[in-house]
Order: structure tokens, then sequence, then C-alpha cells
């Protein structure tokens, strides 16, 4: 079976490793996730994390932001 290697920030890869248990693999965590977004995210509600949702979504509009420098300055 093939294999990818992928990048996550810290906050994502705490949130796959609290779903994910001892008879699982993170790749498992992850098809289980994508196969039902509906469930997918339930799950993902449960997860504990010491962010609020304001700061979650400041953190990706800051990220919005720096993507856009980013293209201006690449043009």
């Amino acid at each position: 079976m093939a294999s990818k290697t992928i990048s996550l920030k810290e906050e994502a890869y705490e949130r796959l490793k609290a779903l994910k248990t001892s008879d699982k693999s993170f790749s498992d965590v992850v098809l289980e996730l994508t196969e039902d977004k509906k469930k997918g995210l339930e799950k993902l509600r449960d997860v504990k994390t010491d962010y609020t949702v304001e700061e979650l979504i400041e953190d990706r509009e800051e990220e919005e932001f720096s993507d856009e420098r980013r293209e201006d300055l690449l043009r």
C-alpha cells in the first residue's frame, strides 16, 4: 500500500491524535472523518481544545490575509 507524507499544524495533529485509539492508525481516523462529512464534524465537535471558536476564526482570517499578502508579493 502506498503512503504519502503530509504536514499538519500542531493543533490539527492534536485533534487527530485525540480521535486516534490504540487499534486505529492516523489513516483510519482520516478515512472515518472523511467518510461522512456530518459524522466527521460531529466527532470533531467532541475534541477538547484550548481554543475558542472566535480564536479559531481569527486565526483562519489571519491565515487568509497572509495567503493574500503572499500572492501579492509573488506577482
